[in-house]
């Protein structure tokens, strides 16, 4: 088996009606003003490790053994390598705030695995 080597790429942010969705193997997270790089990055591990992986890639199924194992570890190493977004601190400071009584959906963050 090669080793498996992958990127990390953020493909979008919005509400998750607007996501067209992809091909490739990605996570969703939910994001807001406050939400850090540290906590980002956190998130996107918990999701991999809860196997809330979409996508048409078969190395991210459930019973795909070693492949699937070894596809993870790539996973894990391209969040930590990749997950940058150009804005140091709050990368989602931007974003509208939210308020207590505010009914909106969340607003998410796509990410989206490819082969390197």
């Amino acid at each position: 088996m090669s080793r498996i080597v992958l990127n990390c790429q953020h493909a979008d942010t919005c509400l998750s009606d607007f996501w067209g969705g992809h091909h490739a193997a990605h996570i969703q997270v939910p994001v807001g003003r406050d939400t850090t790089m540290k906590k980002l990055r956190q998130m996107l591990r918990s999701e991999l490790n809860q196997g809330a992986v979409a996508g048409s890639d078969d190395r991210t199924r459930d019973g795909s053994g070693d492949i699937g194992d070894a596809w993870f570890k790539a996973a894990h190493a391209a969040i930590n390598r990749d997950v940058r977004l150009g804005k140091r601190g709050k990368p989602f400071g931007d974003l509208e705030p939210e308020s207590e009584d505010d009914r909106c959906e969340s607003v998410y963050a796509f990410f989206v695995f490819t082969d390197k």
